[in-house]
């Protein structure tokens, strides 16, 4: 066995002897002179020049996967109209209407009380309360909060009940949990906001509305078929989302009002190429890509979970109007609610967008009343000739040509020069490993 010391020696001359025989032979400019030049003055400039070269090439190499990773994507503007189609937007209607019959059968239910009750009037303005309860005045409950008779009530079912039999007027539509209240929408997510603790008590059939292509003249209509409600407010929004009261369409049609308005239609598509990137990549969401209480995702269901969070981190509850199996608040943590407004319900959400969305937008609106005609909502759709595409603009290929364009121009190297290395130090070692074993 040989001294250590001589051991260091040995290895420095291998892997010099090594690097003067890669030097002399690869397709890498510059290296040759390096090993060629006889003064050392032009070793220096041509070590020099090397150096500045794989700085170059390492900077530009690292530009360029950056764009690969971060900025991949490009929005086009597509004008074949011809061939597009479209949904027609969803409405969701809310009434606050509710009949006397129906709150002296719950009064009598819940607490045992008719109108000739000392309390009837507090149990019956509950009542009232739950029913006109919204996202934005749940500061009326505050004259409930000590009254531990109602802590073990539950709100979603006493919603639930004040408009029951909740029998959808119209077969596009179906009935909803909603900000505002219990509703009825066509949203195609109609599930995710159902008034009912379990799925199997819903007992109806939601018919799916026609497609509309961009030469058509496509009306969605909501007539009023009965005359109880003096008030009724009308939400428009997307049929592949649920309503949330910040950001929809709003109306509100009086007992004889006939509203017309004209909506127009901004639509953002996607290519193949971009769904199959990764999210970081693509910068947008797919509806397949979950959230933590829903299955699929959308904007106002991430905003929603993102305000079911802070609820349950101000308030430990959640506000009845998400029924999504979490415990509901009672009254007092309604009021807690409603001390922290701004904190849960305009908390900042941080919800990308959808790589393939719609959005409508007013364009003309006109009211007129009739005493002898049932309210009525009639909106015509203005399709676009335009519309943005969401396509992939620098894919592996254009990355695989941009590394190469870099390595070529500051160092005249191609994949060939890379195999090289690994040639070379596998043919160094074979051939000294062969003599080695000739010699002894």
């Amino acid at each position: 066995m040989a001294p250590e010391p001589l051991l260091w020696p040995v290895c420095q001359f291998v892997v010099m002897d090594l690097l003067r025989t890669f030097a002399s032979e690869s397709s890498i400019h510059g290296l040759a002179h390096l090993v060629r030049s006889q003064h050392w003055l032009e070793k220096a400039f041509w070590l020099a020049m090397l150096a500045f070269s794989v700085v170059c090439t390492v900077s530009i190499c690292n530009m360029h996967w950056e764009r690969f990773q971060n900025n991949a994507t490009v929005l086009n503007v597509e004008t074949d109209y011809l061939s597009w189609v479209f949904r027609p937007p969803a409405a969701t209607v809310c009434s606050d209407h509710v009949n006397e019959e129906k709150l002296s059968q719950l009064l009598q239910r819940y607490w045992k009380v008719d109108a000739n009750h000392s309390e009837y009037n507090h149990f019956r303005q509950f009542l009232l309360t739950v029913n006109r309860a919204r996202f934005d005045n749940l500061m009326t409950f505050e004259p409930f909060i000590n009254d531990t008779r109602l802590a073990s009530v539950s709100v979603v079912d006493l919603a639930r009940e004040l408009k029951s039999p909740l029998t959808p007027p119209w077969k596009t539509f179906a009935p909803v949990l909603t900000e505002v209240g219990v509703c009825y929408s066509s949203t195609m997510l109609y599930a995710f906001q159902s008034p009912y603790s379990l799925r199997s008590e819903e007992n109806y059939t939601k018919v799916h509305p026609a497609d509309c292509f961009t030469l058509d003249v496509c009306r969605t209509m909501v007539a009023m078929s009965h005359m109880d409600s003096i008030r009724n407010d009308v939400y428009i929004h997307i049929e592949q989302d649920v309503m949330t009261a910040d950001s929809s369409i709003h109306y509100v049609l009086g007992q004889h009002d006939i509203i017309s308005s004209s909506l127009s239609v901004e639509q953002v598509v996607a290519s193949k190429a971009v769904k199959q990137l990764s999210r970081r990549r693509r910068k947008c969401r797919l509806p397949s890509e979950r959230l933590h209480y829903f299955n699929v995702y959308t904007i106002n269901l991430c905003r929603i979970s993102c305000r079911i969070e802070a609820a349950l981190r101000l308030c430990d509850c959640v506000p009845f109007f998400y029924n999504i199996g979490k415990t509901s608040c009672t009254p007092a943590g309604l009021h807690c609610l409603a001390t922290h407004f701004r904190v849960w319900y305009k908390t900042n959400c941080t919800c990308q967008p959808l790589c393939e969305s719609v959005s409508f937008k007013q364009v003309l609106v006109k009211k007129t009343v009739l005493e002898q005609a049932n309210s009525k909502l009639e909106t015509q759709i203005i399709y676009p000739r335009m519309r943005m595409k969401r396509d992939v603009l620098f894919d592996i290929s254009n990355l695989i040509v941009s590394l190469g364009g870099g390595a070529a121009l500051f160092l005249g190297c191609s994949f060939i020069s890379f195999v090289e290395v690994i040639f070379f130090v596998l043919e160094y070692v074979t051939k000294k490993f062969h003599r080695y074993y000739h010699r002894n």
